[in-house]
């Protein structure tokens, strides 16, 4: 029988697709030797630490697969130890998951060793290089300009400007619940979203709008968006803008694709927009420091980052136009999205537990004696955030559970050797038996900071690691609450330089809220049990930051 052009096509096709996966399949199981002493062996369908892993996240891998984003400490238990190894499908790479303290506190400080996988950040540098996306003389370039931006004299700023913020939001919750016995319904990311942008905005870049101002779509004169829809629509967008090759954006100009051309254009209009709207920051700034005004700016990382722009020199400190727009592109961005997601977990997590929702309520009233009548906007920065330890340590343990980044990949440039611990797991779930050892790793190799992994680890938080227990981040006479095992921020010389930031704004915020308001969960779900009301508000998806997909509570004001 005579087989037509297409049947033979489909055949070679066939066979080349069936031996390229058979060599990438062989290649990968001898790659296995080189995984050692360290337990697991798993063969990884996906690279864990690229983009199309954060977007096929919530499906795959599978739950009971190496790489499941949800697994938290369950591949650790299972094997009995905290370096688990596995190698990639594709390209053969032996990857290394660590949730050991020791070990990853090692990589964190060995930057010549285990260098950034800045491969993997390419998703970010959608204007220029930036300083999340470098490494080595370029990324340290980055960090001297705008490290100094990051003070004491800043946080000031961000708490005033967080109040601000905070005092409007908190006139429309009034205005809304003037006429509710209950309460006012909250939906807390997209609340937390625009009050978190108005911050970074303002304390950042010097752009300073109301609440009132910033809802407002109507677009400015010579801009197509409003600045917030612009900021919004970027991120949604963000996938399909680094997902999507240069041919397909050529392909849609010339013929319509339904669904991916409408899609391409908006992502397009989207970034282009934004774009537009850091140009006039930038450009404003640029006039200040001309006429001289640079030392009255408030907004000191937008004036480390333009007086770096115009510097003419060819020093350690000079950006690229590129370099400028990258960089503010990733504070704004990064800067909110973080918080705003952060924030959700945590007034969850206080309408959830009531009792310790009071003992925030009670601190705020040591700070603010006349309760919800007395005035914030004098509240000053400084004593203030000396006298609210519990509301920050409720902050710092959500984090531990949520976490806004849930992995972390470094290179592996030398051969080397890292100290894990291997243990035991009894009927009960208790972990006994502990004891280090050596887990030597190949150069070419890459080591994965599992930060899920490292904060539900027990051995370093205690058999109750899975409960919300805020006080495990407050020091006393007997207890020291363990650094080395806390990640949210990352950790060693490319620790997140906005942390103080974050914090500062973000326990501004919870200390305010609660001081005024009961914070309950959903009237529909006040009769369930905590851990049915637990699986609808905290579900989370993985993402640039991990995502809460459902947090919502109601504010009833205190009387």
């Amino acid at each position: 029988m005579r087989l037509s052009v297409v049947e033979l096509a489909a055949g070679l096709s066939t066979a080349w697709l069936v031996k390229i996966l058979l060599q990438k399949y062989l290649a990968a199981k001898l790659t296995r030797p080189v995984l050692g002493v360290c337990p697991g062996g798993s063969l990884l369908w996906l690279h864990p630490f690229r983009t199309a892993s954060l977007v096929l996240g919530p499906f795959f891998p599978l739950k009971n697969q190496m790489g499941y984003y949800y697994a938290q400490f369950e591949f650790y238990a299972k094997y009995g130890s905290t370096c688990l190894s596995s190698v990639t499908f594709w390209n053969a790479i032996p990857i290394f998951w660590l949730s050991d303290a020791d070990a990853i506190k090692t990589v964190h400080a060995g930057r010549a060793t285990f260098p950034k996988d800045v491969e993997a950040y390419e998703t970010l540098n959608i204007y220029g290089p930036n300083m999340v996306g470098t490494e080595g003389s370029d990324w340290k370039r980055h960090r001297s300009v705008a490290n100094s931006a990051f003070n004491e004299t800043n946080n000031a700023l961000v708490w005033r400007e967080t109040i601000r913020v905070v005092d409007e939001w908190f006139a429309e919750i009034d205005e809304a619940n003037a006429t509710s016995q209950g309460g006012t319904p909250v939906d807390l990311l997209k609340d937390f979203t625009q009050v978190a942008l108005l911050v970074i905005s303002a304390a950042g870049f010097g752009r300073r709008a109301s609440l009132k101002e910033d809802s407002n779509t109507e677009p400015p004169p010579g801009h197509k968006r409003a600045f917030r829809p612009a900021v919004i629509s970027t991120l949604d967008n963000l996938f399909t803008k680094v997902l999507t090759p240069t041919w397909i954006y050529d392909l849609s100009d010339r013929v319509y694709l339904p669904f991916i051309t409408p899609t391409l254009n908006e992502t397009r209009e989207a970034f282009e927009a934004l774009r537009l709207h850091m140009l006039d920051v930038i450009s404003q700034a640029r006039d200040w420091i001309a006429g001289g005004k640079a030392a009255s700016m408030d907004a000191a990382l937008l004036r480390n980052l333009v007086e770096a722009n115009a510097d003419g020199s060819a020093s350690n400190k000079r950006l690229s136009d590129d370099e400028l727009l990258s960089d503010t592109f990733t504070f704004l961005l990064a800067g909110h999205e973080t918080s705003a997601h952060s924030l959700c977990f945590a007034v969850v997590l206080l309408a959830l537990h009531p009792d310790i929702q009071q003992r925030v309520y009670e601190e705020t009233l040591e700070l603010w004696p006349d309760g919800v009548s007395s005035p914030i906007s004098s509240s000053p920065y400084k004593e203030s955030m000396a006298k609210l330890d519990y509301t920050q340590a409720v902050f710092h343990e959500t984090l531990r559970l949520f976490p806004a980044v849930a992995r972390l990949a470094k290179l592996v440039t030398t051969d080397t050797t890292l100290k894990a611990r291997r243990f035991s797991t009894t009927s009960m779930g208790k972990i006994r038996n502990v004891e280090q050892y050596e887990v030597p790793i190949k150069a070419g190799s890459m080591v994965l900071i599992d930060i899920i992994g490292l904060h539900m680890n027990p051995i370093h938080w205690g058999e109750d690691v899975a409960e919300f227990k805020p006080e495990r981040f407050i020091d006393t006479d007997t207890y020291r609450w363990p650094r080395d095992a806390f990640n949210a921020f990352s950790g060693g010389p490319r620790s997140c330089i906005g942390q103080r930031f974050s914090i500062t704004e973000s326990v501004c915020i919870l200390a305010h809220i609660t001081r005024k308001y009961e914070i309950l969960v959903p009237e529909e779900l006040g009769g369930k049990s905590r851990a049915e009301q637990e699986k609808v508000l905290l579900k989370w998806l993985p993402g640039i930051t991990a995502t809460p997909r459902n947090a919502r509570v109601v504010f009833r004001r205190r009387v």
